[in-house]
Formats: structure tokens, C-alpha cells, sequence
């Protein structure tokens, strides 16, 4: 008998318990494609409170043949996949080889003896795109001369010869027979069923090949509870999973999660992001006694955080904004920081989503507060970052399982390698290929296809510009309601704003969002509340771009929005470009200071609006909107619980209109009494490092403030220091115990540099805060949770030139 040989990642593996199902709290439920044996215990888990006990129903499995249609994964994939089962069959590393130059062997893998001894095995696989095809004798005919080649070099003791086909048990007697004549001493004959039973058997398996999740009913794989919960998880993107491949972000995010609890997940518009999140936490929920939670932005995660809960996912899609950055979610995280370093310390789990430009925008605002895995961006997957290999079947997997017709396939076949080899290729523009809605315009081949892969945004538009009024009028009218337009009732200002701006009715709209149910629009669920949302963000930057485009509606729109709507949508022109922001040209831009002269006098509105004036406007707009209502000056914002001065939007609108000499010096003093207060009294001068901020001091004051900083430099930081010492828990975040002193020094650091005693004492300071930081972490408790990820290491890949492409049977 020969044995495989086990590596470390299998110890680690066989090390852990079994535990009981997690739990699942998700605002986003979709009951309509659940089994209806489901149906009752679904009610009971989305209808419970997040801290409530529900009756738990009885755990069942459910029949072993379950039809994973292992026949649509394309020859490629179902070759990578066998090798997967393989290495958790013998745990052991395989080799997968292509096709062109493998010998007769699709995988090979090293196996030891009972004796010590090391042979070679090789795994042949034989895929079927014919869903009833059952093997036969003379299948393997045309192997056994490679098979002989194989045992003269002996690399074919274990013979492994698996296929999608079914396999029944006197063929698979008669080809082992043939196989053990020819000098195969293990030979093993396997067909789905026995690939659809290692699958269901084995949670790493189910980790490392989650497309499984999407072929059949996932209550055939996992227990009915586990089923229901990973149901109302995934939501529409299920849909994704039965042409998803695992990648190697995909890997990279695994690892990172069990190394370190944290991902963020970057990439562009259309790279899959929040597809591999789902992917991720349903594995959490079909592995471990874990609570999973998915938020809507932080603001729903300070609502499910606990601090004496430490077995939890939280998964946060679109952490800083869907498609701009979002001001109030960047104070959410500002807040939210120093409580994410205890959570991962308590063994939380965190999976973050978002665009690359969003966080390159919030980065610099979080600052100091955020945590160091983001900063240095240890715990950071780009997504987008995809090998030929892995374009190559995606390209494919969309185009088989898509609605385009035979034909058009064929047409394309030829071109579809170099498409796979165009870097821009990403797994949204895949699955548009495969629909006809979106291809109308790829004409000349192979031009068309690439500029459809290099220029996304200008297909996507052209394809809505070229839909009905009604039809247009409808996606506009989810953009106004951003993403989450009521199904079953209108909101009338919106609806009637946009029926008039296209002329169009309002029943023609309704009927309109049905017909672009499943292709451009989808339903969702929030709690009890049913909503269409667009099927894909980057919908809502083509409708973006549109409107930007046309002067008629913007000027409607303008007028016409709400509020909330404008202040996060638009940007002016003539300000700092924001990306995928609706664009307001200087014409409209009387009707936009009209609007922004609406706002009513609250503090949560305001620090919204200062932060418009300060980013979304020209200066000279802001010097006329200050010009007819001064009083904005005078107004009160509502900043995060934790902020800086220097990030203040109020004081920095009082800065600029004291540079435009629209500042009165009653508020000048007060914002000049309030800066100096926070410096010495709240170690908060943040702002000594910011010009257009001490332009408002005058000189006198700016002395006050000096003296003032080097005297509580000289006398109290010391102090200070040890009384944080004794205060600090060990057990919690210590930088943030010290971020006030750590933060105060730095700021004031170039006030010491031009006098050596005070830079000596400054020094001096400082080493004592780093001993501090140290004698508290001396006594951090040693326990610490680890993660419930394992590492999952893949097969390993010998790419080579395949005389076969991958894109063979795509027509078929």
C-alpha cells in the first residue's frame, strides 16, 4: 500500500475540532430560489434579533448523487479541479501539466511506501461535456500506450483515471483489470459520483473550488441549517458562482485572512471584489461556529460590534463609499480604528471591499488613526490582478454559460485567445460578452472585441443611450435613489422629475424596470423592504456620464434632486476632478447654489455641506455662495466623535473665506480661541501645520499659542505619559492609549527644532512614550484567538504551450 506525503498544512488542518453551524445576520435576504423545505426556517432566521436564540431545526445531510454538473466546467477546469481533489485525497502537492507535452498524464504527485520509498503517481482525466455520457472500455484505449511509457519510467505505480462521465461498476472493473495487466499497481478508476462525494465531504475542498456552490442545490452539499444561512449570505451572487475561478487574489486573500484577520479587497470597477468577499465569508459559515455578519458601510458595523464577542466575520462591501468616497463613512472608520485592533486581538474577522481610487482618496483622511495592516498594506489583495491563465477561463466559463447564441460564439472563437491575453480583461466584462444586451456594437472582429475590453465605459453607454425612453428613464430614476428604488411604490419627486425630463410615463417606467429585471437592474431585499438596485456599479457611473453629457438634464437634475442625492453625486466644474462623480458645468451652476441654500441649519447636514463647499466647488463658486448667505459661517457642523482639528470642514471653510475676506472677525476670534483651546487643552494642534489655518491668527495670537505649546511641552507631557501607563489595558489597543501624546508631539516637533534644549527634552519625551508602549504590551495576556481560515494552498501549475485551447468546445 502506498502512502501520501503529508505536509505541514495538513497537520495544521487535522488539528481542528468540529464545531457546531454559525450563525448569519444579513440585512440583504432573497428568499425567492430557496428550496422550499427551507422555506419555515428561513421566516424564523430572518425575522429573529441578532442577539436572540432561535430553535434550532434538526441537522440533516441530505442524498449523496447530487448532479454538480460537473459537465459545464469546461475541460480545463474540471482538469484543475481533479487535481485538487487528488492533492486532499493523498495529501500530497500535484503538478498539473498541460496538454500539449504531458505524456499521458493530465497531473503526477509524489506518494510514499509503506517502506520509506518515494514512487510517482499520475492522475489522466477524461471530460465530457455531455451531460448523460457514461464511460466506456474503449474510452481509455487510446491512453494505454502513454500508460506504457509511464511504467517503463516508473511514474504510473498509482494510476488515478478519473472523468465527469458516470462510471459504472463493471466498466470500472474491466479498465482497472486492463490497467493491473499492464504493471499498475494501484490502479483507480473514479466518475462523478465519487468526485461529487470528495466535494461534499471536505470543507477545504468546497474552499478551494466554491464554484461547487453554484452547481445545484447548496442544501445537497451542507447541512440545512449551514444551507440557509449561506442562501441569504451570497444573494445575487450566486449567480456568479457557477462561472467563478478561483484565483490567485483569491488564494492570496485566504492566506492573508488567516495570517492576519484583515483583508481589504481592492480593484477597479468590475474585478469581482465583492463576489470573492461572499465567497469568503460563506466558507466561514460552511467551516466554523462563527457568526457572520454583512454591513453596509461602517456605520452598520458599529451597530453589530460587541466586545465580548470574539467569534465573528464582518463583511463590509464598499468600506468607503460605492461610488465616491462617502465623508461620514471616513468618520465612521476614524471612530471605529482603535476598536478593529481589539476585535482582530479577540480573534473578529474583518473582510473590507472597495475601489482602488476610493481608498487612495480615504487613506490620507483616516491618517494615523487607521490601522497599520492598511497602512503598510500588509492585509491589502488587488483583485484585478489576474494571470492568462485564469482570463482564459473566466473568458470562457462566461461565454459557455452565457445567453449569446451558438453562432456568434463560433464567430468569435478564433479571436477569443488573444482576448484572454488583454490584461483589462476583467470578470464583469467577461460576463457581458456572454449577453447579447451588451455586444450590439462589436462588429469588426478582432477590433471591436478588444476596444470592447480596452473602452467598457464607452460600450456600456453607447448601449444605454441606444435602449427606450421609458427604459432609460427607468435606470436613471435608480441611479436618482441610489441603487435602492422602492419595487412596489414610486417615490413620487423622483418619478415625476424624471417621467418629465424624458417624457415619458410613469406606468411606462414601471414597466420598464421589469423588462430590465436580470440584465441591467436586479431586486434585493432589505429586511421586509424589496428594492431594484443596478446589477452592477459601474451601471451607475455609465448613467453618471450620461447625465454629465447633457445639459437638458442636468439642469432638471440639478433642480430636481434631493438634496442628500446632490451633496454626494455632483461635483462643479472647475473643481479637483472626482471620479464617476455627475459633473455640473458653470452654466447650471446658479441652480446649484440656489439648491445648496436649501440646506437646512442642522448640524449632521451641515458638516456634509462644508465638506461640499471645501471639495465639490470651484473657489469663485464658494466665494459667491458665501457672498449671499454668510451666515453659513456662523453654522455649527457634526464631526465624527474622533477627528482633528486640521480635519475640521467647518474651521477649513472659515479658513478659506478668511482668504477670500468674507470672514468676520467676531468668528475669526471665536474659531481662533477655539483652535487654540483644542491645542492646549485637548493636545490637539494638528493645525500649527496648516497655513491657510494660522493665516487667521493674528501675530499676537500666534505667540500666545507658541508659548503656550512649549510650556505644556516643558512641564506636562511627562506627566502625562506615566499616567497613561497606568491606565492602559494591556489587552486592548495600546497605540491608541498614547495616540493623543504620540500625535501632540509630532505636531509640535518643528516648533523645538531651532533650540537645543527644548529638542532635547523633546527627545527625551519621546523615548519615554516608546518605554511606556513597551512596559504596557509587557503585559499583554498571552492567549490570543487564532483564525478559523486554514491555508489553502493549491495545486501547483506547470504552465505550458497546450496544442488544445481552452476555448475548443466554448460553441458546443
Amino acid at each position: 500500500m502506498l502512502e501520501p506525503t503529508l505536509g505541514l498544512d495538513h497537520l495544521a488542518r487535522s488539528s481542528g475540532r468540529v464545531k457546531s453551524r454559525p450563525e448569519i445576520f444579513d440585512v440583504t435576504h432573497d428568499n425567492k430560489d430557496r428550496p422550499a423545505r427551507l422555506t419555515e426556517y428561513n421566516t424564523r432566521m430572518e425575522t429573529q434579533e441578532p442577539q436572540q436564540s432561535v430553535q434550532k431545526p434538526s441537522i440533516q445531510t441530505h442524498g449523496y448523487h447530487v448532479d454538480f454538473a460537473l459537465h459545464t466546467l469546461g475541460w480545463k477546469a474540471f482538469q484543475d479541479l481533479c487535481a485538487q481533489v487528488i492533492e486532499e485525497e493523498l495529501k500530497c502537492t500535484v503538478s498539473v501539466y498541460r496538454e500539449a507535452q504531458d505524456g499521458g498524464q493530465d497531473a503526477v504527485f509524489l506518494v510514499k511506501r509503506t517502506d520509506g520509498s518515494v514512487a510517482v503517481g499520475t492522475v489522466q482525466c477524461k471530460f465530457s461535456s455531455k451531460y448523460a455520457q457514461r464511460l466506456r472500455p474503449s474510452d481509455i484505449t487510446g491512453e494505454l500506450d502513454h500508460v506504457r511509457q509511464l511504467i517503463a519510467k516508473g511514474m504510473a505505480s498509482t494510476y488515478y483515471f478519473l472523468t465527469s462521465m458516470s462510471v459504472d461498476a463493471d466498466v470500472a472493473r474491466e479498465i482497472r483489470e486492463r490497467l493491473a495487466a499492464m504493471g499498475v499497481v494501484e490502479p483507480h478508476v473514479e466518475g462523478k459520483d465519487w468526485l461529487i462525494g470528495k466535494i461534499k465531504g471536505s470543507p477545504r475542498l468546497r474552499a478551494l473550488v466554491p464554484r461547487v456552490y453554484g452547481l445545484g442545490d447548496l442544501s445537497t452539499i451542507i447541512d440545512e441549517r449551514c444551507a440557509s444561512q449561506t442562501l441569504a449570505l451570497l444573494g445575487d451572487h450566486r449567480k456568479a458562482l457557477n462561472v467563478y475561478v478561483p484565483t490567485a487574489p483569491h488564494r492570496s486573500a485566504v492566506n492573508i485572512l488567516a495570517k492576519h484577520k484583515l483583508v481589504l479587497l481592492l480593484g477597479a470597477p468590475a474585478t469581482g471584489k465583492s463576489t470573492l468577499a461572499a465567497i469568503l465569508a460563506t466558507m466561514a459559515v460552511d467551516k466554523n461556529e462563527v457568526q457572520v455578519f454583512k454591513c453596509e458601510g461602517p456605520v452598520e458595523l458599529r451597530q453589530h460590534w460587541n466586545p465580548n464577542e470574539n467569534r465573528r466575520l464582518f463583511w463590509v462591501d464598499d468600506a468607503f463609499g460605492s461610488n465616491l468616497l462617502m465623508p461620514e463613512y471616513v468618520n465612521a472608520w476614524i471612530e471605529f480604528m482603535p476598536k478593529l485592533k481589539t476585535a482582530l486581538d479577540h480573534g473578529c474577522h474583518f473582510i473590507l471591499t472597495s475601489r482602488t481610487h476610493i481608498w487612495n482618496d480615504a487613506k490620507p483622511r483616516i491618517g494615523s488613526r487607521n490601522h497599520h495592516l492598511l497602512t503598510a498594506e500588509t492585509a491589502v489583495v488587488n483583485v484585478g490582478e489576474l494571470t492568462h491563465s485564469e482570463r482564459e477561463q473566466i473568458l470562457y466559463n462566461h461565454l459557455k454559460a452565457g445567453r449569446q447564441p451558438a453562432c456568434w460564439k463560433a464567430r468569435i472563437k478564433d479571436h477569443l485567445e488573444l482576448l484572454s491575453k488583454e490584461g483589462r480583461l476583467l470578470p464583469e466584462l467577461a460576463r457581458r460578452l456572454g449577453d447579447p444586451t451588451f455586444t450590439g456594437h462589436i462588429k469588426k472582429l478582432p477590433d471591436d472585441l478588444l476596444r470592447f475590453i480596452s473602452q467598457p465605459q464607452k460600450f456600456l453607454v453607447q448601449t444605454f443611450e441606444e435602449l427606450s425612453a421609458e427604459q432609460r428613464a427607468a435606470l436613471t430614476l435608480v441611479f436618482l435613489s441610489q441603487s435602492k428604488l422602492p419595487v412596489h411604490l414610486l417615490p413620487d419627486h423622483d418619478a415625476t422629475l424624471v417621467a418629465t425630463s424624458y417624457g415619458v410615463t410613469r406606468a411606462g417606467m414601471t414597466q420598464a424596470l421589469l423588462q430590465l429585471d436580470g440584465s441591467l437592474i436586479v431586486r434585493r431585499r432589505d429586511g421586509n423592504n424589496e428594492y431594484w438596485a443596478f446589477w452592477h456599479p459601474t451601471f451607475a457611473d455609465a448613467i453618471s456620464e450620461i447625465l454629465s453629457r447633457r445639459p437638458d438634464l442636468i439642469d432638471v437634475y440639478v433642480r430636481g434632486a434631493r438634496l442628500d442625492t446632490l451633496l454626494t453625486e455632483v461635483v462643479c466644474e472647475g473643481a479637483a476632478h472626482v471620479r464617476d462623480a455627475v459633473v455640473v458645468p458653470l452654466s447650471s451652476s446658479e441652480a446649484l447654489i440656489d439648491r445648496l441654500l436649501e440646506t437646512p441649519d442642522e448640524n449632521s447636514v451641515n458638516e456634509n455641506l462644508f465638506g461640499f463647499l471645501n471639495r465639490r466647488l470651484p473657489k469663485n463658486i464658494v466665494q459667491k455662495v458665501l457672498a449671499r448667505a454668510p451666515n453659513l459661517l456662523v453654522r455649527s457642523g457634526e464631526p465624527p466623535a474622533w477627528f482633528r482639528l486640521r480635519r475640521s470642514e467647518e474651521i477649513r471653510l472659515r479658513a478659506t473665506a478668511h482668504s477670500m475676506g468674507l470672514l468676520t472677525d467676531d468668528v475669526r476670534s471665536a474659531t481662533v480661541m477655539r483652535l487654540e483651546d483644542g491645542a492646549l487643552y485637548s493636545l490637539d494642534a494638528s493645525f500649527i501645520q496648516d497655513d491657510s489655518i494660522l493665516a487667521m491668527f493674528r501675530p499676537s495670537e500666534l505667540m500666545r499659542l507658541t508659548a503656550g505649546l512649549l510650556a505644556k511641552l516643558d512641564s506636562e507631557i511627562a506627566q502625562k505619559i506615566v499616567d497613561r501607563r497606568e491606565e492602559a489595558d494591556p489587552d486592548s489597543d495600546i497605540d491608541s492609549h498614547f495616540e493623543e501624546l504620540s500625535e501632540f508631539l509630532n505636531d509640535v516637533r518643528h516648533l523645538v527644532d531651532v533650540d537645543g534644549v527644548l529638542e532635547n527634552k523633546f527627545q527625551n519625551l519621546t523615548r519615554s512614550l516608546q518605554q511606556a508602549k513597551e512596559a504596557v504590551e509587557a503585559q499583554k495576556s498571552p492567549e490570543e484567538e487564532g483564525s478559523f481560515f486554514n491555508s489553502v494552498p493549491r495545486a501547483t501549475q506547470r504552465e505550458r504551450q497546450a496544442s488544445r485551447s481552452v476555448f475548443s468546445d466554448v460553441d458546443e
